[in-house]
């Protein structure tokens, strides 16, 4: 590497002997460049090298000390660099105007080379460190950048992950009616083949036609029931995707609204041995973000289901509602599995914390649980736990969320 480059200072006044003077002062250290009027001065400093630090003579022909600052301090290429005023003029009251002019320092002639010289390495001093906390800042800014567009895409990986859960649970669900009525649509079809068998033949008896009806009523109302569930559950699943979709806030029947989201995730409960079981009060109506909402419960849900339990223990999750005086809600999400280590419990929202590390668990889901309840409806989350005695997140949310919230999109 090489040496590094001296600071330049360029110093303006229009006599000469001072020029000279502060010059052989300041040259052993500095890059140092001289002129004796306010325009050279000016064209230096807005050169494409402008100068370090300024040492600028008030009293000048033609433009004074005082106009030369003014340019300087309302040109942004050169209103940071310092400018130290060097002058006769001495009163308060002129100090004073020179340092709201934006000057640094105020030194008053005759001038002491040593003194000129300690504030010039001072106020270098100062200006670097104000260089490196710009500089700090703009890193900063650019890292805080990077970090909410890495936030915004985890985000959308997790909604897509929970996503794709609930289309399998929904799918599972489907299953069953769809399996249901194509069974009874082809027992109904075997029966119309023997019907028109037999009657073709001629064969055909009123018991057999009264049989026939008897069959195709209950096979008709089988299709139709089964049809009209599926029906509701796709309708409940457009609703959902809907609101996982955005963030828009509307008003909601929190019952309702829990029986909708959480039912594509009971297949993958039961199907790892688990119950849940779900109580809130009916007509406990909710303004706010029922999309977040719904994320949040799937992301505790699916961590209890990953964490909780030990290997073929059969679990139970219950959630339950309970409205706080007229203003607040609480869910309490709780588990009857295993418990959190209390080292864990201050890291437990934090992000990229898992206890079991791999692709699969990346430790984001509550650190984005948390930012949702916090920044989007506007409440809080907090866990209760014991070894061995289960865990309980707790969501507490205003009833009415008291201005529309930005949802990470």
């Amino acid at each position: 590497m090489g040496a590094p480059t001296k600071a330049t200072i360029l110093i303006v006044d229009d006599t000469a002997d001072n020029l000279s003077l502060l010059s052989s002062h300041l040259k052993s250290i500095y890059a140092v460049k001289t002129v004796n009027n306010g325009d050279a001065a000016l064209r230096i400093a807005f050169s494409d090298h402008p100068p370090d630090l300024i040492l600028l003579d008030v009293m000048m022909p033609s433009m004074d000390g005082y106009e030369v600052c003014r340019r300087l301090k309302a040109d942004p290429r050169t209103s940071d660099v310092p400018v130290i005023f060097l002058t006769a003029r001495t009163s308060v009251e002129d100090e004073k105007f020179g340092l709201d002019l934006g000057a640094v320092d105020y030194i008053s002639k005759p001038i002491s080379p040593p003194i000129v010289l300690a504030r010039v390495k001072n106020h270098l001093s100062l200006k670097a460190t104000a260089d490196s906390l710009r500089a700090t800042v703009e890193e900063v800014r650019a890292a805080h950048s990077r970090l909410e567009e890495t936030q915004q895409h985890l985000i959308q990986t997790e909604k897509m992950a929970a996503l794709g859960l609930l289309v399998s649970g929904v799918a599972h669900e489907i299953n069953t009616p769809i399996g249901v009525a194509l069974t009874a649509v082809s027992h109904l079809s075997g029966l119309v083949e023997s019907l028109a068998s037999q009657f073709q033949s001629g064969a055909i008896r009123k018991s057999d036609l009264a049989r026939f009806l008897e069959n195709a009523r209950e096979g008709t109302l089988l299709v139709t029931t089964n049809i009209v569930r599926t029906a509701n559950l796709i309708q409940s699943f457009k609703q959902v995707v809907v609101d996982r979709a955005g963030s828009e806030r509307r008003v909601f029947d929190l019952k309702d609204y829990l029986s909708d989201a959480l039912f594509g995730l009971d297949p993958h409960l039961r199907e790892a041995g688990h119950s849940l079981t779900v109580s809130c009060p009916a007509g406990l109506a909710i303004d706010s973000h029922p999309g977040p909402l719904s994320e949040v419960l799937s992301i505790l849900i699916r961590n209890a289901v990953a964490h909780a339990f030990r290997p073929g223990q059969n679990g139970r999750v219950i959630l339950s509602v309970t409205a706080r005086e007229e203003d607040w809600v609480e869910l309490r999400l709780s588990d009857d599995g295993k418990g959190i280590d209390p080292e864990h419990l201050p890291k437990l929202f934090d992000p990229f914390f898992t206890t079991r590390r791999g692709i699969e668990y990346p430790g984001l889901g509550l650190y984005i649980a948390f930012n949702l309840v916090h920044q989007v409806l506007q409440g809080t989350i907090e866990v209760e736990s014991q070894p061995g005695g289960g865990a309980s997140f707790v969501v507490r949310m205003p009833r009415r969320v008291s201005a529309p919230a930005d949802a990470p999109a």
